[in-house]
């Protein structure tokens, strides 16, 4: 189940440059040069930090960068040992970039998220997920589900985005302060404006067709775990069943009848001294 997990969220992300691939322009200009450090300089200072913190940011940037290098007319490439081992969107553009980071730390798992520290809550709930996984016990598909419904409850402040400055805030509280599914929702509007920040963009037209791309790939991503969810409270709840079974049978069918035929063997015992015992007297009386 563990793999299994790795490789939905694997599946999602890989093709999320083929989602926006054709919605922007081309970003390399903002790596240009020492355009990274002075970037993150800048992000440093903004109140996205828990959204998405320096070290993910600065992350978005190297892998555009990267991507940058292996497009024409790009010189600006001296140094290699920043270029990322693992897979990274194939796109030119960095809301892509940075989404891509997003949605790694919302997973939980450091080693896909480019070896940053994952999101808090999603590293609970993944950690939370994978033992029961791993669990060498069966679970109640009840139990599964009240304790994944807390990290998606939708809280009613983040309705429509209603309070985005209420949910930024809370980005690293607890679950009961934004959940998982608070910042599933609310991601894409917090990226674009990050981007808009970092490329020094306006709000245009085209930011409609930005966020609905990225909303439909969030909701893809939801899906995909809820489907998971729903395997794991199956197979776990089976394999409880499976334990309960083979506890009554050993219980009532095994040790039952083990017992009965103790009891058994205990009254053949009884009846056989009996009839040692009296055996001498029936000699006597035959005389």
């Amino acid at each position: 189940m563990k793999k299994y997990i790795g490789v939905i969220i694997i599946t999602s992300i890989a093709t999320i440059g083929g989602v926006f691939a054709n919605d922007f322009g081309n970003d390399c200009n903002i790596v240009q040069g020492s355009g990274i450090d002075n970037t993150v300089n800048v992000y440093g200072t903004t109140k996205y930090i828990d959204v998405l913190p320096t070290t993910g940011f600065k992350q978005a940037l190297i892998n555009l960068k990267s991507y940058c290098c292996t497009r024409p007319n790009f010189m600006d490439c001296p140094d290699k040992s920043n270029v990322p081992t693992a897979y990274y969107p194939q796109s030119e553009n960095l809301f892509i970039q940075l989404f891509d980071v997003a949605m790694r730390r919302l997973d939980g798992i450091t080693w896909l998220a480019y070896n940053i520290s994952p999101d808090p809550t999603a590293l609970e709930r993944r950690t939370k997920i994978t033992a029961i996984a791993n669990s060498a016990t069966g679970t109640q598909a009840k139990t599964i589900e009240d304790m994944y419904a807390q990290y998606w409850t939708w809280h009613k402040y983040a309705e429509e985005y209603g309070n985005i400055d209420t949910i930024i805030k809370g980005y690293n509280k607890n679950i009961a302060t934004v959940s998982l599914k608070d910042k599933y929702s609310t991601l894409c509007r917090l990226i674009r404006d990050i981007y808009s920040g970092a490329a020094k963009t306006q709000v245009t037209v085209r930011d409609d067709v930005m966020l609905s791309n990225c909303n439909k790939k969030v909701i893809e991503r939801e899906d995909r775990e809820v489907g998971y969810i729903k395997i794991l409270m199956v197979q776990k709840s089976n394999q409880l069943l499976d334990e309960t079974m083979k506890a009554y049978t050993k219980t009532y069918f095994v040790q039952e009848k083990l017992m009965a035929l103790w009891n058994l063997i205990v009254k053949v015992k009884d009846i056989f001294q009996t009839v040692v015992q009296q055996a001498p007297a029936s000699k006597t009386c035959s005389k």
